[in-house]
């Protein structure tokens, strides 16, 4: 009886992990030579679409689009511009594509 019981509910935790795997990017580019990796992640939010962002080397920090469909980042967004340009880049094209 307890195998079945932790069967069962690895089988919901699995099942959970794997519908929000739509719900991560992970990325890895190059700027100026430079390898940048991370990863963002769609976070719970009532206003707007938001994600977390995650990238080696940094602090986390957030995007989000408002309501004038504009993307927005937290104020510890302490990325070089051209690697959040990037990053909000490769959300959008997920985006577009229905992946994120």
């Amino acid at each position: 009886m307890l195998v079945k019981h932790l069967s069962s509910r690895f089988v919901i935790i699995s099942l959970t992990k794997f519908d929000m795997l739509s719900d991560y990017l992970n990325f890895q580019f190059d700027i100026q030579g430079r390898p940048v990796k991370g990863f963002c992640m769609r976070i719970q939010d009532d206003f707007h679409e938001t994600y977390a962002v995650i990238v080696d080397g940094y602090h986390s920090f957030c995007v989000w689009i408002d309501s004038s469909a504009t993307w927005r980042t937290s104020k510890n967004a302490a990325v070089e511009p051209t690697i959040l340009q990037r990053i909000i880049s490769e959300l959008s094209i997920s985006k577009q594509s229905g992946l994120a």
